[in-house]
């Protein structure tokens, strides 16, 4: 019986993995146990390069930009590119999942804000909603989702009506207490909807 030698890194050494028939199988993909969907310069995060965390966004780029109060870099550094709208990790696979999409709709990638954190395009609102699906897919259960959202331009009660499932809680913060923190939890079965 042949059998396939991974390396461990945690253990540090070698383990041979085969399924029932003997048959040499590769470990099952590991993640870590947070989720940044769309971290763009990931300025809510202390540590940005938090190895508990797996990053994601659907640009990789790095800008200066002339203000009136100085030069303003962004440093959008996923660990993937990826769309929050169709993930390819497995059901179930997270146990928090934040995300902080953007919540500017412009056509256009101008401006300070939206260069630094996106827009949103197209039919943005159906984006939304695949991306609350997503998020829950790939949530465990019992898993938590994080979600923050900016009132400048759309309200937070319609992007709420986006998902079927119910938020536990919030909080309003920001100097105009525009940006809402949204606390949901994945909990298959509960029947708690909108």
């Amino acid at each position: 019986m042949e059998q396939l030698q991974t390396e461990n890194s945690a253990a540090g050494g070698v383990s041979d993995l085969t399924d029932v028939l003997g048959v040499g199988v590769s470990p099952a993909p590991t993640f870590p146990p947070v989720l940044d969907v769309c971290c763009g310069p990931k300025g809510m995060w202390f540590n940005k390069h938090d190895p508990r965390a797996l990053y994601i966004d659907r640009r990789r780029e790095y800008w200066k930009m002339e203000h009136p109060s100085g030069t303003r870099t962004a440093n959008i550094d996923p660990d993937e590119i990826g769309d929050f709208t169709a993930m390819r990790f497995p059901d179930n696979t997270f146990s928090l999942v934040v995300m902080d999409p953007p919540h500017i709709p412009q056509e256009t990638n101008t401006g300070m804000v939206v260069r630094q954190y996106g827009n949103l395009s197209g039919d943005w609102r159906e984006m939304l909603r695949i991306g609350f699906k997503e998020c829950f897919r790939v949530l465990k259960p019992d898993g938590v989702l994080i979600f923050k959202w900016n009132e400048c331009r759309i309200p937070v009660k319609e992007i709420l009506a986006l998902t079927d499932v119910a938020p536990l809680f919030g909080h309003k913060s920001g100097k105009f207490m525009q940006t809402h923190w949204v606390t949901f939890m994945k909990t298959p079965n509960a029947g708690v909807k909108r």
